[in-house]
């Protein structure tokens, strides 16, 4: 019995020391896995299956604490948010609200203390105290939220409206809306450039992707991506932005270098698995992550060879995933 004690112990500790974790949320089976970001004895990234932790009812978004402690999972089905201990490996707590209906995308303030929740079916974006649940505000948006992000220095919350062709602007500082941004239609991803000079927005049913200086109100560019892009993802060592073309099943790539003439437009792609939708980069940053809905597989895309190395197997329909 100590034995086993102590071994369990041992590998709390060892997961709360700091190993890089990637958490995927399984829409299909109500679960959450838990991988470590391992190499193979080539040095090639990948990754190895940790735990299976059960969630509410449909997860499909997932965000992470700066400090890496807990992982907050959004599920439609059941209209709460799964609070996982990522130290224990086990549900912490859970977050309920009887206003909050369809919670989506979600972010952590930089001071751990806030969780911001997008809840497409309730036209707002609910904030909650990380430490114990308790509501702190909710915030009106446009119709059908989806995804929030904040900007590089904090100061402003960007929520994306699927119903609508605008970007709700907020002051994190009083929780109020100051403005909106013009967007395109069932805008959803949302990411700065890497040196935040620009905010891109993802636009699922144009098919493009604009660019809008912080602080303007409307884009300064707007270019056509692969196929129902469902998410952005800033990548500074390759100098480029990636957007998931979900229809293409592809990884497209868009110049990203400031003052590049070609700024901004997709200048290739990456074949990946069938129904792509949720991605994040590696903590070590030399690959990223993307699930595959249909194949029920996690790609792992070595950005040093531009190709998929592995597909990795995870739970029934995996959709969004988090990076510690």
């Amino acid at each position: 019995m100590k034995f086993v004690l102590l071994a369990t112990l041992l590998s709390i500790s060892l997961v709360g020391a700091g190993k890089p974790l990637v958490v995927v949320v399984n829409a299909g089976d109500s679960t959450a896995t838990v991988f470590e970001a391992t190499r193979i004895s080539t040095g090639d990234p990948s990754l190895s299956a940790l735990k299976v932790v059960p969630t509410g009812k449909g997860p499909n978004e997932v965000c992470i604490a700066p400090d890496g402690r807990r992982a907050f999972v959004s599920n439609r089905g059941d209209v709460s948010i799964t609070v996982i201990d990522l130290d224990a490996l086990a549900v912490a707590f859970t977050i309920t609200d009887p206003a909050m209906k369809n919670p989506d995308g979600c972010v952590v303030d930089p001071s751990g203390a806030k969780l911001y929740v997008a809840a497409a079916g309730s036209e707002s974006l609910f904030v909650f105290a990380t430490a114990d649940g308790r509501k702190l505000a909710q915030i009106v948006t446009g119709h059908e939220p989806r995804r929030v992000l904040l900007s590089p220095d904090a100061r402003r919350l960007y929520v994306s409206n699927g119903e609508e062709k605008f970007v709700t602007v907020i002051d994190p500082n009083t929780n109020k809306s100051v403005g909106t941004i013009k967007a395109g239609r069932d805008n959803r991803a949302l990411t700065f450039t890497a040196d935040g000079e620009f905010l891109a927005i993802a636009n699922v049913s144009d098919d493009t992707v604009q660019f809008v200086k912080p602080g303007a109100s409307d884009s300064e560019l707007i270019v056509g991506v692969s196929r129902s892009p469902q998410r952005l993802l800033a990548v500074p060592s390759k100098q480029a932005i990636f957007v998931i073309g979900r229809f293409d099943g592809v990884l497209g790539i868009l110049e990203a270098r400031p003052k590049n003439k070609e700024f901004g437009r997709q200048i290739s792609s990456i074949p990946i698995g069938k129904g792509p939708w949720g991605m994040a980069l590696s903590a070590a940053g030399d690959c990223i992550y993307v699930t595959n809905t249909s194949d029920n597989t996690v790609s792992v895309v070595d950005l040093r060879l531009m190709k998929v190395l592995f597909n990795i197997p995870a739970g029934k329909s995996p959709m969004g995933l988090a990076v510690r």
